[in-house]
């Protein structure tokens, strides 16, 4: 029995790779400006709260540092809306996520690429579909440009796994897909929820002094740095931060996947029909795509 594994992602169409890298590349640059925004919040945040009656000249600096970052939390909003990080990361995701299910379908034979159709045919059904899924999410075509010139959309690899037997489809699939699947959901979900609680005891620590030293500063005379509004602020800012992750809710939908393909996983293993591999990787694809499909829904507001 053959064994093959993906050794980088060139294996998978040129449409995969590209989308995949402009996803990570738009999720992090919307990521780090949020950070930018949060970190200005809190320089604003601390220079207000310094007493302004210590000179003309602190309150000349005072006034400057607070209009450069008003000014810079302007420019920072307008490119964020302009540029739309968010939604790129999105809809470059759904390409990914899309283009990597079909690949999939072509290469264990299942509908529509299935034999009763010759591969000629199914290649170009193939490539019909991956341009359906282009469509779909038009936004992102000047996100992707060709890498090489020796890309493909078609690849050596998943024309070598689609002429392969019943039994070896099924086993370079459980090994490549489903496992690598239910690997990275699972550890996923454990990160987001150790992430979640990490940062919900930070903020809860940060609001908890805040109200102390609230009461402090009311028997305190002559203080220069209120700390209340400081600390309040980073709180908010810790909370927004957990907002935007959405720490609670990938654990819960990731812990979820990763159970069905589980469950999955110990039901279906054997393949003796073109028929039942067909089966079975439907059953996966479904639980596999169920989850991100609602999570794209939700961010690109898809009815």
């Amino acid at each position: 029995m053959k064994r093959w594994i993906f050794m980088n992602e060139k294996d998978f169409p040129v449409l995969y790779q590209q989308s995949d890298s402009r996803a990570l590349s738009n999720q992090r640059n919307h990521f780090r400006l949020l950070k930018a925004k949060i970190v200005l919040l809190l320089i604003l945040a601390t220079t207000a709260s310094i007493s302004w009656n210590q000179g003309s000249d602190f309150r000349t600096a005072a006034a400057f540092v607070v209009g450069t970052v008003l000014i810079t939390l302007m420019a920072f909003t307008a490119i964020e809306y302009s540029r739309k990080f968010d939604k790129l990361w999105f809809s470059c995701r759904a390409v990914a996520e899309s283009t990597k299910k079909e690949s999939w379908l072509f290469m264990m034979k299942v509908k529509p690429y299935d034999g009763t159709i010759s591969e000629p045919q199914a290649e170009k059904l193939f490539l019909d579909r991956l341009e359906q899924v282009l469509e779909s999410q038009q936004s992102i075509c000047s996100e992707l440009t060709p890498q090489s010139e020796n890309g493909s959309q078609i690849t050596a690899n998943m024309r070598t796994v689609r002429e392969t037997t019943v039994n070896d489809r099924l086993a370079y699939y459980i090994d490549n897909r489903v496992r690598d699947q239910q690997a990275w959901y699972s550890k996923e979900a454990r990160k987001n929820g150790s992430m979640e609680f990490r940062w919900f005891i930070s903020s809860w620590v940060l609001q908890l002094i805040a109200a102390i030293l609230a009461f402090l500063v009311v028997f305190s005379n002559g203080l220069i740095v209120n700390p209340v509004g400081i600390l309040t602020t980073a709180g908010v800012g810790v909370l927004s931060w957990m907002n935007a992750r959405s720490f609670r809710e990938l654990s819960q939908s990731y812990a979820l996947i990763a159970q069905r393909l589980s469950i999955l996983g110990g039901r279906k293993r054997k393949a003796s029909t073109e028929l039942d591999l067909s089966e079975i990787v439907i059953d996966f694809e479904q639980a596999i795509s169920g989850e991100h499909t609602i999570w794209l829904a939700r961010r690109l507001e898809i009815p």
